[in-house]
């Protein structure tokens, strides 16, 4: 038989991602508060770990096996990783995205070994859907680009 046949269904765990990215929404506004582990980290920490289970959710939805997707996590949490001096959103967020990415990559192997998700705490993930629908958590985080000049404007720009 077909190591593809033996594996699980890929939409549990690709669910279980979906609502952390959620959840790291939520922890990264202020709304929910973090895991004890996690407590002292910046908001852009926290985004960059949503924005690597981002990544996560698609490598599931685009790989034939769990074992591809989880070979990609760790090829991105890698690559994000040894170049976080000169990423463009900062060494803090590039630290959470290869965390969380290499993270996942485990918790992908486990699972297609043991078809067990972790579980998700419901009552914080509500407050964080709560947040993601009201809140923008970047508002503020990032300085603003400088506007081009206004300069006077013809007829022909209409």
């Amino acid at each position: 038989m077909s190591p593809i046949l033996d594996e699980p269904a890929v939409d549990p765990i690709r669910s279980y991602f979906s609502q952390l990215c959620v959840m790291l929404t939520g922890i990264a506004s202020g709304v929910v508060e973090a895991p004890l582990h996690d407590a002292d980290q910046t908001p852009a920490f926290h985004m960059g770990r949503r924005d690597g289970y981002h990544v996560v959710v698609a490598h599931l939805a685009a790989s034939r096996s769990l074992r591809e997707a989880a070979d990609k996590c760790v090829a991105f949490g890698r690559g994000v990783e040894e170049r976080a001096d000169s990423h463009p959103y900062g060494p803090e967020w590039s630290q959470g995205f290869a965390q969380a990415t290499m993270e996942a990559a485990a918790d992908i192997a486990m699972y297609a070994a043991t078809e067990y998700v972790p579980p998700v705490d419901k009552a914080r993930l509500r407050a964080a859907r709560t947040a993601a629908r009201h809140l923008s958590p970047l508002n503020g985080m990032f300085p603003p680009r400088p506007m081009p000049p206004e300069g006077s404007r013809s007829h022909h720009e209409w």
